[in-house]
């Protein structure tokens, strides 16, 4: 079977149409091999934005580092490379809607959609044994969220995030030197912060919409950092996010390479499916 033969089969199989594929992308680095690296050695969150592809490197401090990089390449040749070299430093790569720069910072100014159309989210995500942060840490996928979806005001923002460490049976340490694909559905277990108390590290997604059944979307993040104690080297790579059934999947790449530009759109939605199948992360 042809590579998008496979695709859309997944997609018949996810009850996603065909045409909810053209929703993937490929995000590209600044910069030709080995890549961009954007580091802020300040105190004071900083960003850069990633080409035109509405992804942003953010809140960046403390000498974290972050960029589009061949140094752990995924799907391709590049993937989204972080380091965070102490407790304070923190790097994120965001998708932001209508995105606006506050102070050297990047803040959304518009909606991606409803937060009761967000059905499930999937990343692959990568650490180094080289990291000397808690053995249960590794790169993060936030949602970024208005509570009350009214853009005008903005003391009622802020986010959940999913951490392998809150859910079922977590392991005492995750994989290392390694690819994980990290599907996050209704039943995952998500925490909050800003305007979303996290309700002691129990709550679903699923109720998570329940509570704030008029939020809005602001944005996905992923990133690491802010408070972790030592150390860490990783990545991440193919982001996807499910709106009303629509996926919405992200490779990222340092250059084009057009023999395998039907491979990475089809990645994000694999690991979805796979988890779909087997309840289960998978490598």
């Amino acid at each position: 079977m042809s590579c998008q033969r496979s695709i859309l089969a997944l997609a018949t199989g996810l009850a996603i149409s065909p045409a909810a594929l053209h929703g993937q992308v490929t995000a590209f680095s600044n910069n030709p091999p080995p890549g961009d690296l954007f580091v802020n050695p300040g105190s004071s969150d900083q960003g850069q934005a990633v080409g035109a592809s509405g992804w942003y490197y953010n809140n960046v401090r403390n000498s974290g580092e972050v960029g589009i990089r061949t140094d752990l390449p995924r799907a391709g040749n590049g993937s989204v490379w972080f380091h965070a070299p102490s407790g304070s430093a923190q790097a994120d790569i965001e998708y932001l809607a209508n995105a606006v720069n506050l102070s050297g910072n990047y803040f959304a100014a518009g909606s991606l959609a409803p937060f009761s159309s967000l059905t499930g989210m999937v990343y692959d995500w990568y650490r180094s044994s080289a990291s000397t942060v808690p053995t249960y840490l590794h790169p993060v996928m936030r949602v970024l969220l208005d509570a009350d979806g009214d853009l005008g005001t903005i003391g009622d923002r802020g986010g959940l995030v999913f951490e392998w460490a809150y859910n079922p049976a977590p392991p005492s340490s995750v994989p290392t030197d390694t690819w994980v694909t990290q599907p996050i559905m209704d039943t995952s277990v998500l925490w909050g912060f800003g305007a979303f108390p996290d309700g002691g590290y129990t709550t679903s997604l699923s109720a998570w919409k329940s509570a704030y059944p008029s939020a809005a979307i602001l944005g996905f993040s992923l990133g690491v950092g802010s408070g972790w104690v030592g150390d860490f080297v990783g990545a991440v790579d193919n982001a996807m996010w499910v709106l009303g059934g629509s996926p919405i999947s992200t490779n990222f790449e340092v250059v084009p390479e057009p023999t395998t530009w039907a491979t990475f759109a089809g990645l994000g939605l694999l690991g979805f499916a796979l988890w779909r199948r087997h309840g289960r992360s998978v490598s």
